[in-house]
């Protein structure tokens, strides 16, 4: 597993829900979005992405998310969840986001996907250039 993880700055680890099985006794599948989006704001959050937002209004948009799904979770269970950028996926006004579910139970992969982030300016509602400032806190 550590060295499956090894690229990724942001791991998270939850514990599996109950509530979030479905009627196939399964995780169902929106939850894996909603675990995406957790290892992207925590990411957000280490570089300080989400303080743009209150001080000057420019922050992250998701604009696609994808997720394919390799094997069922179900409770319980403790998962790893991760998220990076994409090597050259950059432009000028966002990039792309990789991220893992791994099961520490089946000690596999449970999903992997994508999130297609865009900088966008929430007072004027239109995408705007990432700025220089954000591009130095993502190493870029």
């Amino acid at each position: 597993m550590q060295e499956l993880l090894k690229n990724y700055p942001t791991i998270i680890t939850q514990t599996v829900q109950w509530g979030d099985m479905d009627v196939a006794q399964h995780i169902n599948n929106i939850v894996y979005l909603r675990y995406f989006e957790n290892a992207r704001i925590e990411f957000f959050n280490q570089i300080g992405f989400m303080d743009f937002i209150g001080n000057v209004g420019i922050g992250p948009i998701l604009a696609e998310v994808t997720c394919q799904y390799k094997v069922p979770l179900t409770f319980p269970d403790t998962i790893k969840i991760t998220a990076r950028i994409v090597p050259d996926s950059f432009t000028d006004y966002g990039f792309i986001m990789q991220h893992l579910v791994f099961s520490e139970k089946l000690q596999r992969i449970a999903a992997e996907g994508t999130s297609r982030i865009v900088c966008y300016n929430y007072n004027s509602r239109q995408k705007t250039l990432i700025t220089s400032e954000l591009r130095e806190k993502m190493n870029i």
